[in-house]
């Protein structure tokens, strides 16, 4: 099990430059999203409202907006003891697996039918930026995840679906980057870009083998860990 530790905000900064154009609330929510996602902030960690906007370095109001968005996400609680950082429990993902697997298919098959040159365009910069990274680089891989789940549900042009997969994904990720080896990154890397490959050609039904291969390998990955819980 790999150490955790608060790291500065600095140290996330450098990855999302694109975040500046965004207003500050949705400039808290992707930050705060990134370090919780990364386990910068530990697991299971409590931390006040003010704590947040002095890690953020960002005012109270748009991290207040920030943090009533990742409730619902599912990615932090707001409680009276303050804002709560998830345990990380393999039951709970198992649990996200299943609603995740039949929203997946659905987002897949709407994105095929509904996708345009638009969305196609930011396909081919995720394949390359997948195949060029190194299989230690967890946020690197991270990044290219999200950028994944939002193509998809770009495509699927059903703002019901974004939001039903961001109930899902953050934990998800997460779970997986806290747990996930070398190896675990290089199969995912390569289904990945089989799955993108296919959404590019219209290859409905290799995309949905990929997504039904990963939900597999997630289940699985899963169960190993929850051995170790008992």
């Amino acid at each position: 099990m790999k150490p955790l530790g608060i790291m500065s905000i600095s140290d996330i900064i450098p990855a999302c430059k694109h975040l500046w154009k965004k207003t500050k609330a949705e400039l808290a929510a992707e930050l705060l999203e990134a370090a919780i996602i990364s386990c910068d902030l530990e697991p299971g960690s409590v931390m006040t409202e003010t704590e947040v906007s002095e890690y953020l370095d960002l005012g109270r109001t748009p991290v207040r907006e920030a943090l009533t968005r990742l409730a619902n996400e599912n990615l932090v609680r707001l409680s009276r003891a303050g804002v709560v950082i998830p345990e990380l429990n393999p039951m709970t993902m198992l649990k996200l697996l299943e609603p995740r697997s039949m929203m997946e298919r659905l987002c897949i098959e709407k994105a095929i039918e509904r996708m345009v040159d638009e969305d196609r365009a930011r396909i081919t910069p995720v394949i390359d930026a997948l195949q060029a990274l190194d299989n230690g680089d967890r946020k690197g891989f991270m990044a290219q995840l999200r950028e994944i789940h939002n193509i998809l549900a770009d495509s699927s042009k059903n703002e019901f679906i974004l939001d039903s997969i961001k109930s899902t994904q953050g934990l998800s990720r997460r779970f997986w980057y806290y747990y996930a080896t070398d190896e675990d990154q290089a199969y995912c890397t390569d289904l990945y870009v089989r799955q993108l490959q296919a959404l590019l050609s219209g290859d409905e039904t290799t995309s949905m083998a990929c997504s039904a291969e990963l939900m597999q390998y997630l289940q699985n990955f899963a169960r190993q860990q929850l051995e170790q819980f008992r």
